[in-house]
């Protein structure tokens, strides 16, 4: 069978992923049903099926710390030769039945039209996988499998990202200090953690974690918009401590205002960021109904 050896994101396992995590927690941000994309993650992407299988593959690729050149190469091969022992009929009926479902319940073109952080490595990623399981017979589809498999390396080694800040020094804030392809991973998980242990989100709240999704490509924005609610958040504490006469309560929110004033500084927003906002917006909320 041939391979062209291109990139289909309808096909590519790991977009498909992060465009369901991207559905589900919008829609919980919107008060929308995400019982249909719950249970086509819960369906598709088990530890059972070959998709969730080939998943974790395209995870490797990114739970891992910086490395040298020689050990990446050598993780590309020892991942790519556990995608030949994949069920490729199994893994393609699954993949099709899971189209077929996004197609039923979602406008595509919407659906696709996220961006997706770290695109060129999962772009990547599906070639080498596309073509270590096809023949191919073309020089042309060998040298874009090579040049697939050396952006993989420039990720695992982190030269891929210092050639993104040369070539666009906005990406800068974006990519310094975190993994954004995980970020969308970390930010359900950031609601749940916060659900466990805080009532339901207010709107603020929501405001807050919308811009966090809706800019994962786009540090600057966001971190403009954490910097204009944290000085805002300063703002309103400094005038609810006036009315606080509990001395621990006051040495309490005095440290959550410094917390925020750190905020207004930072370069890159960050989870633990955000969950500091998250948290002074509770609080204001619960002085709020105090007061009331």
């Amino acid at each position: 069978m041939k391979s062209n050896v291109k990139h289909n994101k309808i096909r590519n396992t790991g977009i498909l992923f992060e465009l369901l995590v991207r559905k589900i927690t919008s829609d919980a941000l919107e008060n929308r049903s995400n019982d249909v994309s719950v249970k086509l993650m819960r369906e598709f992407f088990n530890s059972k099926t070959e998709l969730g299988k080939e998943l974790l593959l395209y995870r490797a690729f990114f739970n891992v710390q910086q490395m040298s050149e020689e050990k990446a190469f050598h993780l590309v091969n020892i991942i790519t030769d556990q995608r030949k022992r994949l069920n490729e009929r199994l893994l393609n009926t699954q993949k099709y039945n899971l189209i077929k479902e996004i197609k039923n319940n979602y406008e595509l073109k919407d659906f696709l039209n996220a961006r997706i952080p770290s695109y060129k490595v999962y772009a990547s990623i599906y070639k080498v996988f596309d073509g270590v399981t096809n023949e191919m017979t073309d020089f042309t589809e060998i040298d874009s499998l090579v040049s697939a498999k050396f952006t993989i390396v420039e990720h695992l080694t982190g030269t891929l990202i210092n050639k993104e800040i040369k070539n666009d020094t906005h990406l800068f804030e974006t990519i310094k200090g975190q993994e954004e392809d995980l970020r969308l991973l970390s930010y359900r998980m950031l609601i749940e953690k916060f659900n466990e242990k805080y009532a339901n989100l207010n709107d603020r709240q929501k405001n807050l974690l919308r811009e966090y999704i809706y800019n994962v490509s786009n540090g600057e924005q966001l971190r403009k918009y954490a910097i204009k609610e944290a000085e805002t958040l300063i703002k309103e504490m400094k005038s609810k401590l006036t009315n606080v006469n509990d001395k621990i309560t006051r040495i309490k929110l005095s440290e959550v205002v410094t917390q925020l004033e750190r905020i207004a500084n930072v370069q890159v927003i960050k989870e633990n960021h955000m969950s500091a906002l998250l948290i002074a917006l509770e609080i204001t909320k619960t002085l709020d109904t105090l007061k009331s």
